[in-house]
């Protein structure tokens, strides 16, 4: 599991690099957040094909983390992208996927 904060990236950037991530990495969840030149806070998340068939949801997982975040968003099990509005809990939300992903 990979849950990190990027910095001076574009949305679709972030996107891009968890799919990579996912592709390469079967089992792996991760997690890719960025805070806006606007101080806005976008989350990228992915999860490979075997995390996906033990439950893994990107997009449940993402939904939380923006809620935390004054936002919301989802996706697909395998792929997904939320938004926030308070940047001052990032940190607080990243801590938090460890035990998104295991429950």
């Amino acid at each position: 599991m990979l849950a990190v904060k990027v910095d001076e990236t574009s949305a679709d950037a972030l996107r891009s690099l968890s799919d990579s991530i996912r592709d390469r990495a079967p089992n792996m969840v991760a997690v890719l957040a960025m805070v806006t030149p606007e101080g806005k806070v976008q989350f990228a998340a992915a999860c490979g094909a075997e995390a996906v068939k033990k439950g893994a949801h990107a997009g449940n997982i993402v939904r939380e983390l923006a809620k935390m975040c004054g936002g919301g968003g989802g996706g697909r099990p395998d792929s997904a992208t939320a938004g926030g509005r308070d940047a001052s809990q990032l940190e607080k939300a990243l801590e938090s996927v460890n035990n998104l992903v295991e429950n």
